[in-house]
């Protein structure tokens, strides 16, 4: 599928993004009554979804949710894995939703991927695109929200020139307790035997107005049969702070340490990484949020 699937992808996506974005606007131009305000969802849960409240003369369905989410990020570390090196990296993401099913497609931007082909040079390219379909609800007595979902994954590859693609099932756990556990399993359904876990803590704190400060942190396990790995494999720790602009819109500074968690997961993301003599990750930038 390669580059061409990805510029389609890009190409829907801004599509849709400056469609919703017109309709906002205008929304806001008739003095209507704007969504409830609701908290910006992270980018590692892209399908999350919340009630909205529908204004007196909203067209769309009641139920009906949509997110554009683009973070810019000085550094792209998925899964402990350092994925690009000294460049800006741009993740547009948009989400939609409808009574508990979502869509969502997210798209790496590297402005200077710095792993080309042999005889190649950095260049910027969209790297990743990938596609999310999703169903979320809850389990009232056990105050647990899950998420069934499904990924496919399309690169430009990473380390050559050959495009991969790959697929998950994944399973998402969430606890309306103290710290909001959340449980996420994933295992792959195209390439082989593997299986990633993670378990994650968040927290936020209000500090001024409608501004919160926001930090958590997750560890994972991962099992992959074709490398005959098994073990604690990346934790990461990280904090932001969300600022509201307006009830659709808001702004998050973010930075996060990603580390492994044994030392076979530090051979392995050495081996897996950019550098290929660093296991440890401090990166983050910004996250601009748009919701309605």
């Amino acid at each position: 599928m390669g580059t061409f699937f990805h510029i389609s992808v890009f190409a829907m996506s801004f599509t849709l993004m400056v469609c919703f974005g017109s309709h906002s606007c205008a929304q806001d131009a008739a003095g209507e009554k704007p969504a409830a305000s609701e908290k910006p969802a992270a980018p590692e849960k892209p399908a999350e979804q919340a009630s909205q409240e529908k204004p007196a003369t909203k067209t769309i369905p009641a139920d009906f949710t949509a997110n554009l989410n683009t973070t810019f990020y000085s550094k792209y570390v998925w899964r402990g894995l350092e994925l690009s090196k000294d460049s800006l990296v741009i993740f547009p993401s948009l989400t939609i939703g409808y009574k508990g099913f979502a869509l969502n497609v997210w798209v790496d931007l590297d402005t200077n991927f710095d792993n080309p082909p042999p005889g190649k040079d950095s260049e910027a390219k969209l790297q990743e695109t990938d596609l999310t379909l999703t169903y979320t609800n809850n389990i009232k007595p056990l105050k647990m929200d899950y998420t069934l979902g499904w990924i496919y994954y399309d690169t430009d590859g990473f380390y050559g020139d050959s495009s991969t693609h790959n697929q998950e099932l994944f399973v998402t756990l969430a606890f309306d307790f103290p710290l909001k556990p959340t449980l996420s399993v994933y295992t792959e359904i195209e390439t082989g035997e593997a299986w990633y876990a993670s378990l994650a803590l968040a927290h936020s704190f209000k500090i001024y107005k409608d501004w919160s400060w926001d930090l958590g942190g997750w560890v994972s396990y991962l099992y992959n049969k074709a490398e005959d790995f098994s073990a604690l494999h990346d934790g990461n720790l990280w904090t932001g702070l969300t600022i509201p602009l307006s009830r659709y819109f808001s702004v998050t500074p973010k930075i996060q340490y990603s580390f492994p968690l044994s030392s076979d997961s530090d051979d392995r993301i050495k081996a897996n990484s950019f550098n290929g003599n660093d296991a440890h990750f401090l990166y983050g930038g910004l996250i601009v949020d748009l919701k309605f």
